[in-house]
């Protein structure tokens, strides 16, 4: 027994080392292990594209959201002058607009083609996790592209 007990007091201590090595990470449907070093299998760099796309779609929503406005301070203005200032404002964000949609495009294009050249690498084939999480969020970004325009529209 307290040769048991040693071996306890051991695994506990060891356990708890501040100055043990971290431990590798698991990837579980992989099988194995990997560690830090390894390959992430193009995620870090995907995310990223998928952050930007995400604050200009915030930023497409705020300016149609002040366009919304502007349209319902129009309804109440009398004066000629006002009414101008309005419409020239909202000319300028119509055409922020423009040019923020065709932006989200264009990098929507770039991450098909990044997504499609992401299944040739080791473990990123068509079907696995990575290309299904990147296939997914690739499709939900188009989709709120689509009802921002939408937004804009009405």
């Amino acid at each position: 027994t307290h040769t048991q007990e040693a071996k306890m007091n051991n695994l506990l201590t060891d356990s708890f080392e501040m100055d043990a090595k971290p431990p590798k990470e698991r990837d579980i449907e992989m099988g194995r292990q990997n560690s830090k070093d390894k390959s992430d299998y193009g995620l870090e760099d995907f995310f990223k594209e998928v952050k930007e796309i995400e604050m200009l779609l915030d930023k497409m929503s705020n300016i149609v959201q002040k366009l919304q406005e502007a349209n319902e301070e129009s309804k109440s203005v009398t004066k000629a002058s006002a009414m101008k200032a309005i419409k020239g404002r909202m000319e300028k964000d119509i055409d922020e607009v423009g040019k923020i949609a065709r932006s989200i495009k264009v990098k929507l294009e770039r991450m098909d083609r990044n997504n499609l050249a992401n299944r040739k690498k080791p473990g990123c084939g068509k079907g696995t996790s990575v290309d299904r999480s990147r296939m997914s969020m690739t499709i939900a970004l188009k989709k709120r592209l689509k009802e921002r325009m939408n937004d804009f529209q009405v």
